[in-house]
């Protein structure tokens, strides 16, 4: 068995009288892709900020590498993980060449901007961007933060959000390019057919672990009505 990088147990998260994560059971090994799907409001990203700390007032087991985040510093986490939010922001408007300043290893950030064919787009400011390109720039931040991915995780929150079929194929070879160096990524993402490319998918609803396993089996005609309301006979 591979070494465990992330792990949750009955992790529970309520906002006022509003339960969002309902006794989460979770576990990502080295070398696995998780997706983790659900509905909107279902607590995908409320679960991904807990395994970085962001909720400190989040109840049961919570481990990120050997770390428990919500009592670890963030000099001493970041070092295990990158995280890629949802709707990633500057707060400058960085051309994407500058942006490399805000990455812990500048080469390999541009690295990934030619991979993800960003380079000729190095002096434009941010804001010029097309929404896909902002969003694959920002993801190369992301990935330059990993460095050595083995043993390290990746939380990314939608990260095809925007980008064009091109970029979306870059990125699911990156992926699996990294779960084969060691690292363990989880992807919030409500994208079906990426969610299927994953070793994994893990299905949330009203922030419970409703299905774990296989995407042919968790991507069922019967929990995709049960989850999102609509028939479907394939996912």
């Amino acid at each position: 068995m591979t070494e465990r990088l992330l792990h949750c147990s009955e992790l529970s998260l309520q906002r006022g009288n509003q339960p969002i994560l309902d006794a989460v059971n979770l576990s990502l090994h080295a070398g696995e892709g998780v997706a983790l799907v659900g509905a909107n409001g279902a607590g995908k990203t409320s679960l991904l900020k807990c395994f970085i700390g962001l909720f400190p007032d989040a109840c049961g087991e919570i481990i990120l590498g050997d770390f428990d985040p919500r009592s670890t510093s963030p000099q001493t986490l970041s070092s295990h993980y990158a995280y890629a939010p949802q709707s990633p922001h500057s707060a400058w408007d960085y051309t994407v060449e500058e942006l490399s300043s805000l990455s812990p290893s500048s080469e390999q950030y541009f690295r990934w901007l030619e991979r993800f064919a960003l380079t000729p787009k190095l002096n434009r400011k941010l804001s010029t961007l097309s929404g896909g390109e902002r969003k694959a720039t920002h993801l190369c931040l992301s990935l330059s933060a990993l460095q050595n991915p083995r043993e390290k995780v990746l939380l990314l929150d939608e990260p095809t959000a925007s980008l064009d079929i091109c970029r979306t194929e870059i990125l699911s070879a990156v992926l699996r390019e990294l779960t084969q160096q060691g690292a363990a990524i989880l992807v919030a993402t409500h994208d079906l057919t990426f969610a299927q490319q994953c070793q994994r998918t893990v299905i949330l609803k009203a922030g419970r672990v409703v299905a774990d396993g296989p995407a042919a089996t968790t991507l069922s005609p019967e929990i995709i009505r049960d989850v999102w309301g609509f028939a479907s006979t394939s996912a």
